[in-house]
């Protein structure tokens, strides 16, 4: 098996991390599935967790490492990833397995958090890595950056864990403590470690096709800079909040507005305005709903600026599963499913991006019923057929996204068996 894995493509990596993504999907069809059936043999917390610690790890950032490799090696989409690259891979997708089976069985116990400490090293090894190989690279400074910092913050979410463990060793699990340590490790996995990822791919994709660098080294610093300051919104509702910080948080937030808002300008204006750039209809759609949700986000932040209004977000559990599935369903997986296609990581067929279009229908028609519940309980209010309307949208993201997978093995199999042609 190892031996095999030395032979992956990059195009097979890609795949496996969708394939992960079908995972995250059916663990998500099988919770929306135990609000109308009891299914007593699954744990509801059990799954929860395996669902989430999945998704971060199996699916985001296995494929961000696998764009980021490709970045910095150069090699095409046919060709074997580097060898100490492959080995971080393998023990990224080792962790996520076994954390995805002990936490389903066992939920939080020993061999889970084994499981989860090890991918946190592995991202240690994959930031040192990278990082050496970055300082290497003829890449953009202000692209490097936008990597860099997307690095940093990925070690600094784990100190959000070992919190967790602080204060349950010491016996100090006060709920406002854990909610602080848990939605640090959120927020800069999210924030940090996950957009300003994608950030610096869509940066490093148009600077590939034009050979022109469209943002400046100040633009990477600030925006990198401004993920510090925002995690306050999460704990706006502490008590005795100091003013000093708040004026800081309010200048981040309006700031951060204003950068997404250039970098968003300067991105539309790149694609239109070069004929170089052949952006295929499908992944116009997908990443206009990334660029629609992202407004959404920015939006949400600052309206969370008012702190009885933070506590209602951050502390109603509704508004909190919709708001992660705004970033992670909607902004990063979406827009790492364009990436793949422009990258010619995935293959497109006519029932592919029928697939899409129904995936992207799905996530949307999730997210609308989340945020409906979420109304819906500040109101006291029961909306009927909300649950029976979820199952069914992540019904639909299972079966299209099987369909696509489907597609990419049924490509690879046509390619492999077509004639050689013989040359003297």
């Amino acid at each position: 098996m190892i031996k095999a894995i030395h032979y992956m493509h990059a195009r097979n990596w890609i795949i496996l991390s969708v394939l992960n993504l079908l995972i995250v999907g059916i663990y998500g069809f099988v919770m929306r599935l135990k609000f109308l059936f009891p299914l007593p043999f699954l744990d509801q917390q059990n799954l929860l967790h395996a669902h989430s610690h999945f998704a971060f790890s199996g699916w985001v950032t296995q494929a961000i490492m696998i764009f980021m490799i490709l970045m910095v090696s150069g090699i095409r989409m046919t060709d074997p990833i580097p060898r100490k690259y492959q080995a971080i891979l393998l023990a990224n997708m080792v962790g996520s397995i076994g954390m995805l089976i002990t936490f389903t069985w066992t939920g939080y116990a020993f061999l889970s958090i084994a499981f989860s400490f090890c991918t946190v090293l592995v991202s240690y090894w994959f930031a040192f890595v990278l990082w050496k190989d970055l300082n290497r690279t003829n890449l953009p400074r202000a692209i490097g950056l936008l990597f860099k910092a997307a690095l940093l913050y990925s070690v600094c979410s784990s100190f959000g864990t070992y919190a967790l463990v602080v204060l349950k060793v010491t016996h100090q699990m006060d709920p406002l403590k854990q909610l602080a340590s848990i939605y640090f490790y959120l927020h800069f996995q999210y924030n940090g470690w996950f957009l300003l990822a994608c950030l610096g791919l869509a940066s490093y994709w148009v600077f590939l096709k034009t050979g022109k660098i469209w943002l400046s080294e100040r633009f990477s610093w600030t925006y990198a800079l401004t993920v510090l300051p925002t995690y306050f919104l999460s704990v706006i509702w502490w008590k005795n909040f100091p003013e000093w910080l708040y004026g800081l948080l309010l200048a981040a937030v309006i700031l951060q507005i204003g950068l997404w808002a250039i970098f968003l300008v300067r991105m539309v204006r790149t694609i239109n305005g070069n004929k170089g750039i052949q952006l295929p209809p499908l992944v116009k759609v997908l990443w206009l709903c990334v660029a629609m949700a992202m407004c959404f986000k920015m939006f949400f932040q600052l309206i969370s600026m008012h702190p009885a209004l933070s506590q209602l977000v951050f502390g109603f559990r509704p508004f909190v599963i919709a708001y992660l599935h705004l970033v992670l369903l909607v902004i990063i997986t979406l827009f790492l499913l364009g990436y793949a296609w422009v990258c010619n990581g995935l293959s497109s067929s006519r029932t592919v991006r029928m697939a899409t279009y129904g995936l992207i229908a799905g996530v949307v028609a999730n997210e609308l019923l989340l945020g409906i519940q979420g109304l819906a309980g500040i109101g006291h209010l029961a909306i009927p057929y909300t649950h029976e309307g979820l199952a069914i949208a992540a019904c639909s993201i299972v079966i299209c996204l099987t369909v696509i997978l489907y597609q990419q093995w049924k490509n690879a199999s046509k390619q492999e068996n077509k004639p050689k042609v013989l040359t003297k």
